[in-house]
């Protein structure tokens, strides 16, 4: 006989509770584990809010009346089990050990799995695209380069002036992604950035948890994890994954100096200084980010410990990052001031229309953006705490502090790449707005606001996916064009080609790099006229004096030199095409064209 209608609607509510209850006691005050305070840290209380103070004495209570309620609760993430921040607003809050608040053994043993889930479908959502393409010019520019810096560091061998032109310090990443590059060439250096992003989404989710909760953490993590940049970046050989990753890694240990011992909270934030100076060092653009960072750690110490610990925490990592800097562009001279002048400071405008970059911003991260807003507008109305209200919103902000730079320079350059580091901060007040759903609702429809979150989660990382793949597939596979290379080196020849990082760093070992030009720029000295040339009449001249033993277009971003310099060779009797590959992109087609410099006949 099947079961009654009552029967089911009884067993539907105890599956609701229970789902409610698993994520109620990741923040309820039962679960909370007190302790006594540190040894040589003072028993003072902070002053609670009127609401704390309300709350302090009757939690439960208020809890289960406010779940049951159809209007907005305050989330109970941002109540007394939700971390240090939030736990400062109640009465009792600075009795509770750091990092255990709302820590029951039910909601511990879930929380990791959890986030290993999360990290495991980052892991597979970024190998999936290790092998789906070869390597793109920036990829082969710092691998090649990390080679030769190692070989100068070890053997004094010469290298080019990268300092003048890098966007990133070349002794930082490019030595590192060699390394692994050495052992498991391409495919081990894009897991080297892999195991920089899944350590900063382990770093969100700590930040998270030690202010707004565990329900919070885990929802800015699945949300971070799945944005395309964070798979892109996750199987991409640049610099960009490991200053994202220091990034995390500055904000992580400034959180984490939070209710320690003020020795240790100093070493702390003075770690946190270094590790955001090296982040600068190793990509130069992430320092739009630091004052995100500085904010994050000065506003979370204000709340946790009063406004002089705040003040106190801004003081030491400012210090202690201005003298890092400082120091770092001392040692590195006037070639590395250039480079940070050139390639961040003083950028040349792109002219890109700025609608059409905000456009692409809002395609890439705007689920994140909308609900860093709502996570924004949700403390406001709920807290009425002006620290915690400014720290979300200044969260929320940072999602489109990278579009807002880029726009105002006009350029598309690198803006996929940018919008993962603002993605990375508003991934934590992101996490707010989905772990408030299930107490916006009644109680009977928490389960479902629960899967609502777990869903956006989802869709989110399939849109992701869609999109970092289609980015993956955004530049000429250059497998057949090397083969043909390879077959017609001969020891001390010439070669010109548009895309020589790639060449470069896949015939390495066969080609010293004194014997790379590219499309980009030229100096010829001419033999007739003894003039020393520059630009088309550069390559004109070398052109008629058979210079280059091979000559290799894309017709890419230097499509007028590369039309002007066919046009030399059609005139130059002594130079024979022999290949003509054609290539696809996600976003046009072209054809690889390649020309060998023929023997002059016997006078």
């Amino acid at each position: 006989m099947p079961p009654g209608k009552d029967w089911l609607a009884a067993k539907d509510e105890a599956d609701t509770r229970q789902a409610l209850d698993v994520l109620l006691s990741m923040a309820s005050p039962e679960s909370s584990v007190r302790a006594a305070p540190a040894p040589g840290l003072p028993a003072h209380r902070p002053a609670a809010s009127a609401a704390g103070r309300r709350l302090a004495g009757h939690r439960p209570a208020v809890l289960a009346q406010v779940t049951a309620s159809a209007k907005l609760a305050v989330p109970a993430v941002l109540v007394r089990g939700a971390g240090p921040l939030a736990a400062a607003m109640t009465a009792d809050g600075p009795q509770a050990r750091p990092g255990r608040l709302g820590s029951a053994p039910k909601a511990r043993r879930f929380t990791v799995p959890a986030l290993l889930v999360i990290l495991l479908i980052q892991a597979v959502l970024s190998l999936r695209l290790v092998r789906a393409n070869t390597a793109f010019q920036d990829e082969g520019l710092y691998l090649w380069a990390g080679h030769l810096e190692l070989a100068h560091l070890l053997h004094g061998t010469p290298v080019p002036p990268f300092a003048v032109y890098f966007s990133g310090a070349p002794v930082i990443y490019p030595p590192l992604g060699a390394l692994a590059d050495g052992i498991g060439g391409l495919v081990l250096a894009r897991c080297l950035s892999l195991a920089f992003m899944l350590a900063a989404t382990a770093m969100l989710h700590g930040i998270t948890r030690r202010i707004f909760g565990r329900p919070a953490a885990l929802f800015a993590a699945g949300l971070f994890a799945g944005t395309a940049s964070a798979q892109f970046l996750g199987a991409f050989a640049t610099y960009d994954a490991m200053a994202l990753f220091l990034l995390a890694l500055a904000t992580w240990l400034g959180v984490l100096s939070l209710r320690q011992r003020p020795r240790r909270a100093a070493v702390l934030l003075a770690a946190a200084g270094v590790m955001l100076a090296l982040s600068n060092a190793t990509k130069y653009a992430s320092v739009l980010f630091d004052p995100s960072v500085l904010a994050t750690v000065t506003l979370a110490s204000w709340h946790a410990n009063g406004r002089k610990a705040g003040l106190r925490a801004a003081a030491i990592l400012i210090s202690v990052l201005g003298l890092t800097l400082a120091a770092a562009i001392a040692a590195g001279g006037r070639a590395y001031w250039h480079g940070i002048e050139f390639t961040t400071l003083a950028r040349v405008s792109g002219g890109s229309q700025r609608v059409d970059i905000m456009y692409l911003s809002g395609v890439w991260v705007g689920v994140i953006v909308a609900l860093s807003v709502i996570g924004a507008v949700t403390v406001t109305l709920t807290l009425h705490h002006r620290v915690l209200t400014a720290l979300a919103w200044m969260l929320a902000v940072t999602s489109v502090l990278a579009p807002a730079e880029q726009a105002r320079i006009e350029t598309l350059t690198s803006l996929f790449k940018h919008v993962g580091y603002g993605a990375l901060f508003a991934s934590v007040i992101a996490g707010v707005a989905l772990a408030s759903f299930p107490l916006a609702v009644p109680r009977a429809k928490a389960h479902r606001a629960i899967n609502l979150g777990i869903a956006i989660v989802i869709m989110a990382a399939i849109g992701g996916a869609n999109v970092a793949s289609t980015h993956f597939a955004g530049w000429p596979n250059s497998r057949r064009v090397t083969g043909i290379l390879a077959r017609r080196l001969s020891p001390h020849g010439e070669y010109l080609a548009e895309d020589d990082d790639v060449l470069s760093y896949y015939l390495a070992n066969r080609v010293p790099w004194q014997q790379w030009t590219s499309t980009w720029f030229f100096r010829y000295a001419d033999p007739k006229t003894r003039r020393l040339l520059s630009g088309p009449a550069a390559y004109a001249a070398a052109i008629r004096n058979e210079y280059f033993n091979v000559i290799i277009l894309s017709y890419g971003d230097t499509l007028p030199m590369d039309r002007a310099i066919q046009r030399d060779v059609a005139h130059d009797h002594y130079y024979r095409r022999v290949a003509a590959i054609r290539y696809a992109t996600t976003s046009f087609r072209g054809v690889y064209l390649v020309w060998v410099r023929a023997r002059r006949p016997a006078r």
